[in-house]
């Protein structure tokens, strides 16, 4: 966990800015990436916020970094790029579409076994 907040505190040089708010707006943002049960199963926590964004789970777009490590099981910890599928409402998980990745770190669920490692892309 140690080598997690440091790479997360190392990536804070780069501009983080919070989702976009207007359907078709890209922006980065800094979060934790995990696939769950039920509707809008691949969600980002966007973190030092309670938001949450959403892939669509038809969407067949996904960078390589989430399409190898984004499995459940698996927390992806970095820098994402999200474009805005709709606009932000309160209340509300918005839909995106993740366009890219950066200094992500994979560490799996405990309750499936302690492992962990950074991977680059």
């Amino acid at each position: 966990m140690i080598g997690l907040a440091m790479m997360l505190a190392a990536s804070a040089t780069q501009p983080i800015a919070g989702p976009p708010a207007r359907a078709g707006q890209c922006s980065w943002v800094r979060g934790r990436y995990r696939v769950y049960n039920g509707s809008s199963i691949r969600r980002i926590w966007i973190i030092g916020t309670t938001r949450i964004v959403a892939m669509r789970d038809d969407d067949p777009h996904e960078p390589p970094m989430i399409r190898k490590h984004g499995a459940p099981g698996n927390s992806l910890y970095g820098q994402f790029l999200i474009c805005a599928r709709e606009r932000s409402q309160t209340g509300h998980m918005q839909h995106v579409r993740i366009k890219a990745t950066n200094n992500i770190a994979v560490v799996r669920d405990r309750r499936l076994g302690e492992s962990k490692h950074t991977a680059r892309n």
